[in-house]
């Protein structure tokens, strides 16, 4: 899937976006906040210049209470929407006169009296504006008083001016993107695409094609660089066909040799090491089971020189059914055939399995297709065949699962729980899963083929191990649990009897061995 990548218009609109939005932002901060502070400041100019007047206003004495002019002015200003009220203490703190001031005396106020300094302070909510100053009898502090103004016009201000200064970069930001998407594609865009329009014809095999020379010094300079690149791939080009073909086909020539050395190295190693470790190995090790036998008997007393005596009987037991393993694959196959049911094979060699506990925590099913011809093989070596399958489908689910055993004739198919396109799918050689014994087989020359599927619900084999899992000596259980030999003896079997061994895997469904063995008639 292509990954999805912005376009170059996008990309340099974007960043210019961002960068315009983050200069805005910065300038409306420090615009805003300088606005606010003068505000703030002129509000307080004008709070304390009312305050001064309608101190004026007050008698010297207090006592007589607040002068008529006085409370008329404040009675003027408590019309206002911006004023909020106005409260005199007298010396002791008692309060004299209120005017639309709901608030009690703060602290502020009481400190104005001791220190007879006038000072400003901003509510919590910084929605209202409060002037202190002193009443004064002479050069005695006889009073106090506190004037609230409101800021809840200055604010409103400041957000009429925030949505016009908003407004205006809405409208250059869409100026902005309109012109710079134009000029953009006018000078980068169209010459890049043409660019890629070329490439795209070289890609295709046309090295005739030339790029264009339009724009800037940059664009143009690109375009003549690839226009020279292009004649030079052409000088090239011719070289390079000539060499293709011969090299191809010596490839191929050496793949097929060195596959076919491979597998003959793998026999002749192989027959060589079984023949020499059957008449090396074998009658000792005969021996040492012997004897571990015999000493099983002394030491049954002693718990700890016991489990050593099964740890070396078990060892033994593993290097006997290697030995075993390489003389079943080396061994020549026998042409005393005889006519063999596969029905009868599988049913006798479930059996034996079951009797052993080999399916424990597995469901089974067994079905095959009326009528199974009989088929021309060893019966001995046809159950190993199974038996190697049915032990590597029970390895494969050690917790629990389903195992099925299908048999059809010419190959029919069965549904699949998932597409082929999904599954992996291999063969015993080169190219058999690309072939006949991939899909439902119709008989050639009077040739049948009998089909045994064995299906699993295990884990799935890996991908990369496909190639290798008919391989000898190849394995992926642990030390001790396997030798690498079961399937490579199947494969060797069912060679020698004229058929093929596919298998296909998958993650989620699990692992499916196809045996085909050709049968001589259909009954």
């Amino acid at each position: 899937m292509r990954k999805f990548r912005f376009s170059l218009t996008f990309a340099i609109l974007a960043s210019l976006s961002c960068l315009l939005i983050f200069t805005w932002l910065l300038l409306s901060l420090i615009s805003f906040k300088t606005s606010e502070k003068d505000l703030l400041a002129q509000k307080n100019e004008e709070g304390r210049l009312l305050l001064s007047a309608f101190l004026h206003l007050l008698p010297e004495n207090l006592s007589s209470g607040v002068d008529p002019a006085a409370h008329r002015f404040a009675t003027r200003l408590a019309a206002e929407r911006f004023f909020q009220g106005i409260l005199v203490l007298d010396r002791n703190g008692k309060e004299l006169y209120r005017v639309a001031d709901s608030r009690k005396a703060d602290a502020r106020l009481r400190q104005t009296l001791d220190t007879g300094a006038e000072t400003a302070s901003l509510s919590e909510t910084g929605r209202l504006l409060s002037r202190y100053a002193a009443i004064r009898g002479g050069d005695k502090v006889v009073g106090a008083a506190r004037l609230t103004l409101s800021l809840a016009p200055e604010y409103e201000r400041l957000s009429r001016t925030r949505t016009i200064f908003l407004s205006y970069f809405f409208l250059d930001f869409l100026l902005l993107l309109v012109f710079g998407s134009y000029l953009l594609s006018r000078c980068i865009v169209l010459p890049i695409r043409q660019l890629l329009a070329v490439t795209g014809k070289i890609a295709d095999g046309d090295l005739s094609s030339k790029v264009p020379v339009p724009g800037n010094q940059e664009i143009a300079e690109l375009a003549e660089s690839f226009n020279g690149m292009l004649v030079a791939l052409r000088k090239k080009k011719d070289e390079v066909d000539e060499h293709i073909q011969s090299l191809e086909r010596i490839n191929d020539e050496l793949q097929i040799a060195r596959q076919e050395t491979i597998r003959s190295e793998k026999m002749a190693s192989v027959g060589l090491l079984a023949a020499g470790t059957a008449h090396e190995i074998g009658t000792p090790l005969a021996a040492i089971i012997g004897y571990a036998g015999i000493l099983r008997d002394e030491v049954r007393d002693d718990p700890e020189k016991s489990d050593y005596l099964t740890r070396i009987e078990a060892e033994a037991g593993r290097i006997d059914r290697i030995i075993r393993g390489l003389l079943d694959y080396a061994r020549p196959s026998r042409r005393d055939w005889e006519d063999v049911d596969v029905r009868e094979v599988l049913r006798s060699t479930i059996d034996m399995l079951e009797s052993h506990g080999v399916f424990k925590n597995t469901t089974l099913s067994f079905s095959a297709e009326e009528p199974i011809p009989l088929l021309k093989a060893d019966r001995q070596e046809l159950s190993q065949v199974f038996t190697n399958l049915f032990i590597n489908a029970r390895d494969a689910m050690p917790e629990s699962g389903n195992l099925a055993v299908r048999v059809t004739v010419d190959g029919a198919n069965h549904p699949d729980e998932i597409s082929r396109q999904e599954k992996m799918v291999r063969g015993r050689r080169r190219d058999d899963f690309r072939g006949a014994f991939f899909s439902s087989l119709h008989p050639r020359d009077n040739q049948h083929y009998l089909r045994v599927d064995v299906s699993d619900t295990g884990m799935g084999i890996e991908p990369e191990n496909l190639e290798k899992i008919f391989d000898p000596f190849f394995t992926t259980k642990e030390p001790g649990r396997g030798t690498g030999l079961g399937l490579a003896v199947t494969a060797r079997i069912v060679d020698s009897l004229g058929g093929r061994i596919t298998v296909e895997s998958s993650r989620e469904s699990g692992t499916t061995f196809t045996v085909w063995l050709p049968v001589p008639e259909i009954i």
